[in-house]
């Protein structure tokens, strides 16, 4: 008897731990990679596990390095196929070669079995073994892995809305499962989550370089955080399904990072110029008239307006792909008219097509929607408008029809982007709530009799109803809330696809699909460079969509927290991203408005757009401050908007983030990463600080140790400080003529005076001149880049269809070289004007052309400000541009030998 109990002791220890260990024999290693087969320790004797969720037994480990700065390692079941996400991204797949890891060491521990990866100095980057603490549990619907970082400073983890740093307390926890919840504030106790999937985190070590860790799964998942004493934190991922797939990152800087990750996962689409203009939007726009007298308005105040959108007013009875021919009667005269005067049209199509509608029906005859497994038939939840079935984008006809519909559309309203939203699955019935006429239906019963769907024999057996009603383990509370049914299933081809397509497993593809079905239609159908705008997003998303945060609330701390949103989608690769300006949810006030006006213009995607039954939130309805609050920040962006656009494309060749706090660029500075919640960089060289509390007309910036500009004045606002290794607070006030922003010395900027020219499009940059920032770092360097293309060509990156341009500033010398060309040039390439900010005095400028002609420069000199400005009287491209030499005089001369030559025939 006592044996018994210490055997069953025994037994009880090793369930709670689940240990592996590595079969001996089974390792095979090359160069690149390492597999072998690992077993568990409860695998040797008989016992009654709980047939919902057994434990896997028998485990395959495969380890391989795919890049010198990434590490791949998987664990998967070695008897039985289970669901991994299918590969959605082979093109940048091919992007990795193996390559010997140039600073990452990887080792086991055979048994229990356990990785660890270290620095090749020896300093632990990942650690999960037990001592760690660490854990591996393996069972069918219940996933562990944990693993120890050196860091309490987590990012990541998303979508919520919290803090950049996700270490908020001792314990911390988040829930990653898509979901329609109207910005809920996660403080770190878990089922908070919203409408994006990202099981991806970077943190940083106390050397201050970056590691990053992505888990390549769609299973509902939870993160505990949990500090260690030593201030490390162990993280647990906890799964409901799948496998373990896990990619490791380690570099020197957080762009390093995410530039490889974002070349894992797809990096992000190049959306359109124009959609980095200002959006206007509104829930309850009851008629067309009323859209029109809003465009108008906006003229009539002289702000700029570049798009306009409608919310679901625009349909009829809120189903997809119609319009109400009575309340916005003449919708393709008016975007025709929009176009006419240089701005654009979105509608928005949400994810539900209505019951019994004409797409309802033509989806039922290619028996193209998500199936029931109560019924066995469409399934059918409530949306706006009522009952409405799924189109299922594993079915082969179902982006057919979607792409039919959205044609249908723009027949009837010539739209330049579509807004994709409700595509979590959001549902407004619990799982699912067929209509009591569905069987009875008369039509549908027809087009079901025709069907002969794959694998009709495997839906008793395949599809059980209550399959996942007693869960071990459930994050993110109820699955089942607000989405449709988990039991819900697709189409399949194989057995093992028909037991494993359930949104159990795929719910957070869905909206990911969406958007490359909708991508796919801008591209094969219209031949439009797309732009998109998701709500539901999973990891690659941005690699054929844009996004904003989502339902917000017209409060302080919203707007705040959009800060950190922005930034978070940096990191899974979404850069083109805003939060509803002025709030969505509740009434703004005139100081909340204005400041979010302010702030929101530099988001990269700037919105205002609020809810139905709401008050106005237009400029004009808070009075003149705050229109002139919003055309002058609006201006401001615009000013800048091809070093934006620059970023932008940088961004979708490469990878990495375009918006990010200081201490992406300035990681050694500790006050820099207080700041995070407060300032936010676009690109390397410009910092905003907006004002972000209520009855405040102060900013309080921190710049950290270098040379900065006023980016207004231009004059230098810090200067390096070669003894200290702190920035400086600064003590500034913020009116409503604009918003404070600073240049930092050592970069080139792009610059268009839209404040001066009035500039209400995107369009007129085109033509407006520009003039090049060089702000001087202490060494009186500089250096930058320039993308000029029409904004709107498709596959621009792919067909090369555009001009990059590097500059570089050195011994008072511009040198200019292009990265790429191409044969089209517009007027704002002229060589106009440089403004070299910290310069120490007047100074002669010469420009040496390609063609070995020179070109003189004019020069005035500002010593007050100390910027040295130079201007050209002629007409050459920046293309045609050698350097600049400064202190240089020279004459203008140009060689043209054919035009000597016919001299010379003529003599």
């Amino acid at each position: 008897e006592i044996f018994a109990l210490l055997f069953l002791l025994a037994v009880s220890l090793a369930d709670d731990n689940n240990h592996y260990y590595v079969q001996t024999g089974t390792e095979v290693k090359d160069t690149y990679k390492w597999t072998f087969d690992i077993k568990s320790h409860n695998s040797y004797r008989l016992r009654d596990v709980k047939a919902s969720n057994p434990e896997i037994m028998n485990g395959k480990v495969l380890m391989e390095s795919v890049d010198e700065k990434v590490l791949h390692v998987k664990i998967w079941d070695a008897d039985k196929v289970r669901w991994e996400p299918p590969v959605f991204n082979e093109k940048q797949y091919d992007y990795y070669t193996p390559k010997v890891m140039d600073n990452m060491r990887v080792s086991y521990n055979e048994d229990p079995f356990a990785i660890w990866i270290t620095d090749s100095d020896g300093t632990i980057i990942f650690d999960s073994r037990p001592s760690a603490p660490g854990s591996l549990k393996f069972n069918d619907k219940y996933l562990e892995f944990g693993v120890k970082v050196p860091s309490e400073r987590i990012f990541g983890i998303g979508e919520h809305v919290a803090p950049f740093n996700k270490v908020q307390r001792d314990e911390s926890k988040y829930s990653l499962w898509n979901k329609d919840a109207p910005s809920p504030y996660s403080d770190g106790s878990g089922n908070r989550n919203t409408y994006g999937h990202h099981p991806f985190f970077t943190y940083q070590l106390p050397n201050k370089k970056i590691a990053g860790m992505f888990f390549r799964t769609s299973n509902a998942i939870d993160y505990v955080l949990k500090k260690n004493y030593d201030g490390s934190t162990s993280v647990y991922h906890k799964a409901i399904g799948g496998v373990f797939d896990f990619y490791f990152f380690y570099s020197g800087t957080m762009d390093d990072v995410l530039k490889k990750y974002h070349s894992l996962i797809g990096r992000p689409y190049l959306p359109t110029f124009w959609s980095l203009g200002f959006h206007q939007c509104r829930y309850g726009w009851h008629t067309l008239d009323e859209v029109k007298d809003v465009v108008n308005k906006y003229d009539q105040y002289d702000i700029p307006l570049e798009v306009i959108w409608n919310d679901i007013d625009y349909m009829d009875a809120y189903a997809d792909f119609t319009v109400d021919n009575n309340r916005f009667a003449g919708l393709l005269q008016f975007t025709k008219a929009m176009h006419a005067k240089d701005q654009y049209f979105v509608p928005i199509v949400d994810a539900g097509i209505k019951y019994k509608s004409e797409y309802y029906y033509k989806g039922v005859a290619k028996d193209a929607f998500i199936k029931s497994a109560n019924t066995k038939k469409t399934l059918i939840g409530k949306v706006w408008p009522g009952e409405a079935a799924f189109l299922d984008w594993f079915h082969p006809e179902s982006e057919g029809i979607w792409h039919e519909g959205l044609q249908h559309l723009y027949s009837m309203a010539e739209f330049d982007g579509i807004w994709i939203d409700m595509n979590e699955i959001a549902n407004f019935c619990y799982g699912e709530c067929p209509p009591k006429d569905m069987l009875e239906d008369e039509k549908a019963k027809g087009i079901w009799a025709q069907i002969k769907r794959s694998l009709s024999d495997k839906d008793d057996a395949n599809h059980d109803p209550h399959e996942f009603d007693n869960l071990p383990y459930v994050p993110g509370g109820n699955l089942n809330d607000k989405a449709i049914s988990v039991t819900g299933y697709h189409y399949s081809t194989n057995d093992d696809e028909d037991r494993l397509r359930k949104e159990y497993n795929t719910h957070v593809l869905w909206g990911f699909m969406e958007s490359i079905a909708t991508n796919t239609y801008f591209n094969k159908v219209l031949k439009k460079r797309p732009f998109i705008l998701t709500r539901s997003n999973w990891a690659g998303s941005g690699k054929y969509t844009s996004l904003w945060l989502g339902d917000n609330f017209s409060n302080w701390d919203n707007m705040r927290q959009s800060i950190a949103g922005m930034f978070g989608m940096q990191m899974y690769g979404i850069p083109l991203v805003g939060a509803d300006m002025c709030g969505f949810i509740g009434g703004s006030n005139k100081e909340l408005c204005g400041r979010w006006m302010q702030m929101g213009s530099f988001y990269p995607f700037s919105r205002n757009h609020n809810a139905i039954n709401n008050p106005d939130q237009y400029p004009w309805n808070y009075g003149d401050d705050i229109v002139k609050a919003s055309k002058n920040a609006i201006r401001q962006k615009y000013s800048i908007l091809r070093y934006y656009y620059t970023n932008l494309f940088e961004v979708s060749l490469e990878g990495g983030s375009m918006m990010k706090p200081l201490f992406f660029e300035f990681p050694e500075d500790e006050t820099a990463y207080s700041k995070t919640p407060y300032m936010f960089m676009a690109g390397k060289y410009i910092v905003v600080s907006p004002v972000l509390f209520q009855n405040n007309w102060k900013t309080y910036p921190y710049l950290p140790n270098c040379n900065w500009y006023d980016f207004r004045t231009r004059e230098m606002a810090v200067s390096y400080n070669p003894g200290s290794s702190q920035g400086k607070n600064l003590d500034l006030d913020a009116t409503w003529d604009y918003v404070v922003l600073h240049i930092r010395g050592g970069g080139i900027i792009p610059f268009q005076d839209a404040l001066g020219n009035r500039v209400r499009r995107t369009k007129e940059l085109l033509s407006l001149e520009l003039d090049l920032i060089v702000a001087l770092d202490h060494e009186n360097k500089a250096q930058g880049r320039m993308v000029v293309d029409d904004g709107v060509s498709l596959d621009t990156i792919e067909n090369k269809i555009y001009r990059h341009y590097d500059f570089k500033y050195e011994n008072n010398k511009l040198s200019v070289s292009l990265l790429n060309d191409y044969d089209q040039h517009f007027d704002f390439e002229k060589v106009k004007k440089i403004s070299i900010l910290g310069a120490t005095s007047q100074q002669n400028g010469c420009i040496h052309l390609t063609t070995g002609g020179t070109q003189a420069l004019t020069s005035s000199y500002d010593g007050g400000k100390k910027v040295l400005t130079l201007t050209s009287t002629g007409d050459k491209y920046w293309s045609e541009v050698s350097f600049i030499q400064i202190g240089e005089s020279c004459q203008t001369t140009q060689l043209n030998l054919l035009t000597s030559f016919d001299g010379l025939q003529k003599l």
